[in-house]
């Protein structure tokens, strides 16, 4: 992320093509600080066209995925990491670029207001919309998003209908001794779970001859006709602050209270169960099943730090900034059912030296229930060679020690059910980095023992040795006046053969744009290219909304070819999308999970319009 250049507001400033523009005022913006907030780093808004066409996340360059074919769907990423937040998880939904968390919010930092609209449709009725507005209203900020989906898909029992929605509000008196910090986000989502294809190879192997097998994909066979998931999670944050100064001014810190609350709800329902999927295997009703996982979380979280959550982090050449605090958790799950409470320590520094070094670290440990004696602690060091170029190297290392999502522990459905007890999983990673501007270039290695995952029965099973994988990643968005090339690629090797990565993932996208009419129309025309290797990617149990390792059906080796046109004219932007363009002329083979065939030829065409008043 770029380092804050700590500019003040301006009316105006150097757009993409370098000149004035006057649609456009200064606008920043930054995440919205968690419980674990940091000093505040700001980027601008990007007003180019470059990315206009990338209106699903699952094809923006940076974004390796594997997925189940259309927008809106389940997902996991090709490239391996293993994360976890401080506290209780229930489960890790598979939707990561669609559900929003609190720290996927944004902070905006505008003269007055920034709205952004986005709609796109796709020629089988695929619909796309997202809004995002912020206001400043004197010592108060309010940001309102809106992200909505809706897509009939391609083959029999697709659809997909998702939803969310957030609001966030920043406020702090005219003499900054009070603040708060309040958001909401919702997440809702309806999907027809069809399961996957019956047969892969009748999707692969088929005559592109046929035109009623090419055209006609609700002829090809797929384990559900009548599957359906329901989730909605909500959740809430509301952090108040105060700084302490006595008369003179003189500031003795921050002591800041946050309330979370958090609460889940999904229910997978289905009838005429098909057995080849469910293994004939029923704990209640062979006939029907109704499965709900149901949570609701409360937090507290008290701390002292001596800095604000909404400082920047400045171009001091020392500082010194250090927080910690005690959060309390309560947890009611009815199914699978659990209450309990736990209690965690945490604490956290940022130090520079010398200008241009950087030092920063956390630590916490939980005590009592479900996650007692989980542990956490990571420490990086950076230095800065340019700040202005946000040139750096760096180094970082992760350890973590904590119980895998409860509903590997426990958990009963009509086909599914067990009460296990596990180790703690223990993960150390470690990372070493080099960037500049926007290029990046990082090599992970991570070292997992105890790990646990669903097996290809669909049970939880955990890893009595340790594995390792390593990874070397590269970012490298060129830029010149009419050109631009973005690459985002990944090599990976893993020491297990049920953790399975490619050993090569790679996009790429290439964009000439230039200026007709005196430039008052601004156009440009890009090729998109998505590449991985062979590998045994991981299949999908919608059940458990969870992905399962295998090794019976290899994806891969497959060259994806996505173009697009776009034209601008002031604030307005318009685009139209082909997808997928080899389909049926290079193979069928345009599958990233099993089961799941990837949407063939298509066309989009969206509008983005952006407004600064």
């Amino acid at each position: 992320m770029a380092q804050d250049t700590a500019k003040t507001r301006t009316s105006s400033t150097i757009d993409s093509a370098m000149a004035i523009s006057p649609d456009y005022l200064h606008t920043r913006y930054a995440p919205f600080p968690t419980i674990n907030f940091q000093p505040i780093v700001y980027q601008e808004i990007d007003t180019s066209m470059v990315h206009i066409s990338e209106y699903d996340p699952l094809v923006k360059v940076q974004n390796l995925y594997q997925s189940l074919g259309i927008n809106g769907q389940a997902h996991r990423s090709m490239v391996f990491d293993i994360d976890h937040s401080l506290g209780f998880t229930m489960i890790t939904t598979p939707y990561p670029l669609y559900f929003k968390k609190m720290q996927d919010l944004k902070l905006y930092d505008m003269a007055t207001s920034y709205t952004d609209i986005n709609f796109t449709w796709g020629w089988r009725r695929e619909l796309v919309f997202s809004a995002t507005h912020a206001q400043r209203i004197r010592q108060v900020d309010f940001v309102v998003n809106i992200d909505a989906c809706s897509n009939p898909g391609y083959f029999i029992h697709q659809n997909v209908n998702r939803l969310n929605v957030n609001a966030l509000v920043k406020y702090e008196t005219p003499n900054k001794i009070y603040g708060l910090l309040a958001a909401y986000n919702l997440n809702h989502g309806k999907f027809a779970e069809n399961g996957g294809l019956e047969s892969c190879s009748d999707f692969t192997d088929r005559d592109p001859r046929d035109s009623a097998l090419t055209y006609d994909l609700t002829s090809f066979a797929v384990m559900f006709s009548n599957a359906q998931t329901l989730i909605n999670t909500h959740t809430a944050q509301l952090t108040n602050y105060v700084n302490i100064k006595n008369k003179k001014g003189n500031y003795f810190g921050t002591i800041s209270h946050t309330l979370d609350i958090d609460n889940l709800k999904s229910v997978f329902t289905d009838h005429d169960l098909n057995n080849l999927f469910y293994l004939n295997r029923y704990y209640i009703n062979p006939d029907t099943t109704n499965d709900s996982i149901q949570y609701f979380l409360i937090a507290n979280t008290l701390q002292w730090s001596n800095y604000s959550p909404t400082d920047t982090l400045g171009d001091k050449a020392y500082f010194f900034r250090i927080s910690g605090g005690l959060r309390h958790e309560f947890v009611n799950a009815q199914s699978p059912y659990y209450i309990g409470n736990s209690l965690a320590l945490f604490a956290r520094t940022y130090i520079r030296m010398f200008k241009v070094w950087d030092i920063y670290g956390n630590i916490s440990y939980s005590f009592f229930g479900y996650n007692g004696y989980d542990a956490m602690a990571k420490a990086g060091f950076r230095f800065n060679i340019n700040k202005k170029q946000r040139h750096q190297l760096g180094l970082e290392a992760t350890f973590m020690r904590y119980a895998p999502d409860y509903i590997f522990s426990h958990y009963y459905g009509n086909n599914n059910a067990w009460l296990k007890t596990w180790k703690k999983q223990n993960v150390f990673k470690a990372s070493a980095y080099w960037t500049i501007l926007d290029y990046s270039l990082r090599f992970n290695f991570i070292n997992a023992g105890k790990y646990v995952f669903l097996n290809s029965s669909f049970e939880p099973m955990q890893l009595e040795k340790p594995f390792q994988v390593l990874e070397l990643l590269l970012y490298a968005p060129i830029r010149t006046k009419h050109f631009s090339l973005d690459a985002e690629l990944a090599l990976q090797h893993s020491t297990n053969k049920a953790i399975t990565v490619p050993l090569f993932a790679g996009k790429l996208s290439a964009v000439y744009r230039t200026g007709i009419f005196n430039k008052k129309l601004h156009f440009q025309v890009g090729v998109d290219l998505f590449y991985n290797t062979k590998y045994y990617a991981d299949g999908y149990n919608p059940i458990l909304h969870q992905f399962y390792a295998q090794e019976y059906i290899s994806t891969g080796h497959y060259l994806y070819i996505n173009a697009h046109v776009a034209f601008r004219v002031k604030r307005i932007t318009f685009f139209v999308r082909g997808g997928n363009l080899l389909a049926g002329i290079l193979s069928f083979h345009y599958i990233t999970t099993p089961g799941y065939p990837m949407q063939g030829q298509s066309v989009q065409a969206g509008i983005n319009w952006k407004f600064y008043d």
